[in-house]
């Protein structure tokens, strides 16, 4: 299955990384992160475990505090950003998400337009038309009433992602949004993704799978050893030499995309 992703504008990266260093306890794991992602971008991070994924991640959408360096968002620092505001701009989802409480789907997909509603959190009709648009993006028409709880791994990952649609953020950071998936599902989550990025948002997300990574990026930026060690189109990127390196494979690994 090919897929042919749109061109994204060549404008203002929706999101940009300027020598970043992120880390715990002023102990840095990834140093010297200097990136751009484009409006309708989806750019693939990928790289062994531990590496630092996740801890990027969550630096660029504020849960922790970058050691080093700037995170810009359409050319605005996002440290001088208030949290409704960068709430609004920045989807997170990340790996082990759950669902905790039985909300029904509409529920779960509705608290995308938190950041938009008033200090009373009255719902509007846009807020009413973002989710029935996101439901119906997502292939969730039926679901709205089901509860969470009682879905399947691949229909609450597609709940995740429409409420991501439907909070119309900016740029999506997503982490292992296909693993423990099956197939079908991998496909129908890397589908989603896409459709968003075909809106004008910008998409960064880790994946373990390099096939799916071949499939769905613009790029791919390979992390290890602590910094960038490629980044560029699939093609560039995933070659024996260099994935041979970054995940200390033996010369006769055999490749499968």
């Amino acid at each position: 299955m090919e897929t042919t992703p749109p061109q994204a504008d060549a404008g203002i990266p929706r999101l940009e990384l300027e020598n970043l260093t992120v880390g715990f306890r002023k102990k840095p794991v990834l140093s010297g992160i200097s990136l751009g992602v484009r409006p309708g971008e989806l750019l693939v991070l990928a790289g062994p475990n531990g590496s630092g994924k996740t801890t990027l991640l969550k630096t660029i959408g504020g849960i922790l505090s970058p050691l080093a360096g700037r995170v810009l968002l359409d050319g605005r620092d996002t440290a001088l950003m208030g949290k409704r505001e960068k709430a609004g701009q920045i989807s997170l989802l990340f790996q082990g998400t759950s669902p905790g409480w039985p909300f029904t789907v509409q529920e779960l997909i509705a608290q995308g337009r938190f950041p938009y509603r008033g200090i009373f959190g009255a719902e509007h009709p846009g807020d009413q038309k973002a989710v029935a648009q996101a439901i119906t993006a997502a292939g969730l028409l039926g679901f709205e009433d089901r509860p969470v709880t009682e879905l399947s791994g691949g229909e609450f990952q597609r709940v995740l992602i429409a409420r991501a649609m439907a909070q119309e953020a900016k740029l999506l950071l997503l982490d292992e949004p296909a693993n423990t998936l099956d197939p079908k599902y991998q496909l129908m989550v890397m589908t989603l993704l896409r459709s968003i990025t075909g809106t004008g948002a910008g998409a960064l997300v880790s994946l373990h799978d390099l096939n799916l990574a071949r499939l769905y990026a613009d790029r791919i930026i390979l992390i290890g050893n602590g910094t960038i060690a490629a980044l560029g189109p699939p093609p560039e990127v995933l070659r024996k030499e260099i994935i041979g390196r970054v995940f200390d494979l033996p010369p006769d690994t055999p490749f499968t995309w």
